[in-house]
């Protein structure tokens, strides 16, 4: 008999669900949504409920995130599942049903998509991080700066289940290669030039977009494009700083579905992420899995696991101006390097398929059900 398996997350956003359509034909797996969107989110989701069961708890959404579902609770006493998973451990709601399970002495499972230690944060909130973290009799982690997240707040390092994180299921036509003819077309329509870095964002403080538009004035290479893709608060800033400096070459384009994106992940030479802070940077699996050289951060969770320094892309600190321009002239420079680079993330990426994440949570789900099935129902 498939396990029953209850997963409760914050939205269904596209990635989760079809993570959750691909788990769901192997376990008998429920879906707890604390809300149907955020305000923060723009994105269309198909395929919700294929192959697995859902819910949306009733409750209110406080600021762009921050869910309260009181509701879970009398959900809770009403269901019997063999495995929780509770996947946002920040969010009130899970914080309650959290509480709940430990009242009642019910192992679960914490997912987590990464994270970093902040030494400089109050106690009471360290103190809380400790007490979530540190209660789970599981825990799922997204990759090696994940697991030390989860460790520093108390998880046991030898029931810490490591997972390649997947964002995406792209199918062989989607991955094929633009023609000649459709290439071309694209950079004419946009006037891009030899060289094209792809970032794609929200156009906010954290994603350190106004960073990369200065390296790129440093940069100084008329045979190359920068293109940004998201929209958000700062594009007028983003125009403003570019006219000031008579700054060529960059093409603002809104939020784009990540079927819109494909053509110019394809059009693309290197993928640019000077994030500030991103948990993960699920954007780093798609440009990967499109055989980009990647540049990106320290501060960003996927960087510590999909990107090796010198073989397919850099990894810098955080606000570093002349290291990011630095990296980006080391793209432009060498085609012979470009290749290379591109070569070594189409090999990562073939790790951090699908179906290697829902094989990768299987055998977690083996491992935990091993332990504690007789006290999980």
């Amino acid at each position: 008999m498939k396990p029953k398996v209850m997963f409760m997350t914050n939205i269904p956003s596209p990635y989760r669900v079809d993570f959750f359509n691909e788990l769901g034909k192997h376990c008998d797996l429920t879906v707890w949504f604390q809300a149907k969107n955020e305000a923060n989110r723009e994105w269309k989701v198909d395929g919700i409920g294929r192959h697995f069961q859902y819910k949306f708890l009733p409750g209110r959404t406080f600021g762009l995130d921050k869910h309260l579902n009181f509701s879970v609770w009398k959900e809770l006493q009403r269901s019997r599942f063999d495995v929780h998973i509770m996947g946002c451990y920040s969010s009130p709601t899970e914080m309650m049903a959290i509480q709940w399970l430990r009242m009642r002495r019910i192992p679960y499972i914490l997912n987590s998509d990464g994270g970093f230690p902040a030494p400089e944060e109050s106690r009471f909130k360290r103190n809380l991080k400790k007490g979530l973290i540190s209660s789970a009799s599981f825990w799922l982690s997204s990759g090696k700066n994940c697991t030390e997240y989860l460790t520093y707040y108390g998880a046991k390092a030898d029931q810490i289940h490591e997972y390649p994180l997947s964002s995406v299921h792209y199918t062989p036509e989607q991955l094929r290669p633009l023609s000649p003819e459709r290439h071309a077309e694209l950079k004419r329509r946009h006037n891009l030039k030899e060289t094209v870095f792809l970032s794609v964002g929200q156009f906010i403080e954290r994603k350190g977009l106004d960073l990369l538009l200065r390296s790129f004035r440093e940069l100084n290479a008329p045979d190359a494009s920068l293109l940004l893709i998201g929209g958000g608060p700062q594009e007028e800033e983003y125009r403003a700083y570019l006219k000031e400096n008579q700054v060529e070459n960059v093409v603002i384009l809104p939020f784009l579905q990540k079927e819109e994106l494909i053509e110019y992940y394809k059009v693309s030479d290197a993928f640019v992420l000077p994030t500030r802070y991103d948990v993960w940077a699920l954007v780093l699996n798609e440009a990967i899995m499109f055989g980009l050289p990647l540049i990106s951060t320290m501060m960003a969770g996927a960087s510590h696991d999909l990107i090796e320094e010198g073989r397919n892309g850099y990894m810098i600190p955080v606000d570093d101006q002349q290291r990011l321009t630095s990296a980006l002239r080391g793209i432009l420079e060498s085609p012979e390097r470009r290749a290379r680079f591109g070569e070594r993330s189409l090999e990562i990426a073939a790790r951090y398929s699908m179906d290697h994440m829902v094989d990768a949570h299987l055998k977690a789900l083996e491992r935990f059900l091993g332990r504690h099935k007789s006290e999980a129902i």
